[in-house]
């Protein structure tokens, strides 16, 4: 084998510069221009005079932080949480919620108005609580062996270290009372260094806690998981290297408003907001306006978040899922709330439907909540199904603009649309859109 010389790469000394900010996007990062450049900036607010610390100088834009405020915007507010500078969740706590708010529906506005020349109906954000509005959360576990203390708490950002907490702002307050408790535990673990993570859910039954191990439990172990499951009333689970073992509880389940109870497995997809995800629902349900004469197609549909609530306003409601135990779980949800003119299927939405038995349906309206990747790859079978109304769930403006060209070329207009706060603090932006098919 040859060897051939590299030289040393040597690093760049951190550049900083001052830096005038102008505005605020939707991530909740200033904006300034620099010398023709624009410049994305953490921590810094319109009208704010900061030294800016280059995280990343690319040709077409540079990425920064404000590591000085030499002026600050006057609504500049404290976070409210201590672990803010340097955990890797809550990032726009500095900006007031109504500026957050106002920059992710200006920026969602500005680049759907851009797509079509008639009026689009911007309708008012659909906001809740800003603080404890997360129903979930995914705690990492780390036994640090020199100091022998075991770190429970979320990464730090662009780190795989750990913050460790005792409460996070975000969480509902049943789930900020169990993690003391569950530090106590943990910290008598007899094997720490088997710990992988905590998932713990807030679900209308109580809460379901899964804890992650890459070795078997030892006897005693075992016996203090299950005495903490028993007087804190916990769904219990354990993942081991083979497989999720229910030892404790119930299966976790919550409830919508119109009775529907949907359970759910502890590592399935759930809306962490449960506020807004009710919101949600009945914002579709009003924009689809269905009718007892409607077949309404929901793809991406989860466990029935959508299609049970709908399945009991029209002539029918089918669900499509690429993932079989999510399908499975739809139809028990239907079943057990005895959902009749509903029907589930597992379908590759990738692949052309024109032939599945469920797509010579006559649906005239159709409602889809695809994941960050958007459904490209989905619209062209779908547009010709010829649904009078499509309702578009999204939680990535990028692709819902670019999906929603693929829905204006093959006849649709968009009507209306409304930014939801569905994680305050936080850079995501999630929205509602209808489009309705040229006559």
């Amino acid at each position: 084998m040859v060897l051939l010389y590299q030289p040393t790469k040597q690093k760049k000394a951190s550049t900083t510069f001052h830096a005038h900010i102008q505005d605020l996007d939707y991530q909740g990062l200033g904006v300034a221009k620099i010398q023709g450049k624009t410049w994305f900036i953490e921590n810094a607010l319109p009208q704010e005079e900061v030294q800016v610390q280059v995280v990343d100088d690319k040709r077409q834009y540079g990425l920064g932080r404000a590591i000085k405020i030499l002026q600050a915007n006057p609504l500049r507010q404290v976070p409210k949480c201590e672990h803010y500078q340097t955990c890797g969740g809550c990032q726009s706590q500095h900006i007031p919620i109504h500026l957050q708010r106002e920059a992710k529906q200006k920026a969602l506005f500005q680049r759907l108005a851009k797509l079509q020349t008639q009026a689009i109906e911007f309708m008012p954000m659909i906001i809740g609580d800003e603080w404890h509005y997360r129903r979930r959360a995914r705690l990492s576990l780390r036994w640090d062996t020199k100091s022998k203390k075991l770190d429970i708490g979320f990464r730090q950002k662009n780190s795989q270290q750990i913050v460790s907490i005792q409460q996070c702002e975000v969480l509902e307050p049943v789930l900020n009372g169990l993690l003391p408790q569950l530090t106590k535990l943990l910290q008598t673990w007899s094997k720490p260094k088997s710990l992988g993570h905590i998932e713990l859910v807030a679900a209308d039954n109580g809460v379901a806690m899964l804890l992650r191990v890459t070795e078997n439990l030892a006897e005693n172990d075992r016996t203090l998981l299950l005495n903490f499951a028993f007087e804190h009333q916990l769904m219990l689970f354990v993942q081991d290297e083979l497989d999720i073992h229910h030892l404790h509880g119930n299966l976790p389940y919550y409830q919508l408003d119109d009775g529907s109870i949907l359970h759910f497995d502890i590592r399935d997809f759930i809306q962490v907001n449960r506020q807004l995800n009710q919101r949600m629902i009945n914002t579709a349900l009003d924009w689809l306006e269905l009718k007892e004469t409607d077949n309404v197609l929901d793809l991406f549909c989860g466990m029935g978040n959508f299609t049970l609530p709908m399945s009991r306003k029209v002539k029918s409601a089918v669900g499509i899922e690429g993932v079989l135990p999510m399908v499975e779980k739809a139809r028990f949800n239907g079943e057990r709330n005895h959902c009749h003119h509903v029907q589930f299927y597992q379908c590759d939405l990738s692949q052309p439907f024109a032939e599945q038995q469920w797509a010579k349906i006559p649906f005239n309206k159709i409602l889809l909540d695809p994941a960050r990747s958007g459904a490209a790859f989905a619209l062209n079978a779908l547009c010709h199904l010829a649904a009078e109304k499509i309702l578009y769930v999204s939680c990535n403006p990028a692709t819902l603009v670019r999906d929603a060209e693929i829905l204006l070329k093959f006849g649709y207009q968009l009507k209306k649309v409304a930014m939801i706060d569905m994680f305050p603090h936080t850079s995501h932006l999630e929205s509602i859109s209808l489009f309705e098919r040229n006559k």
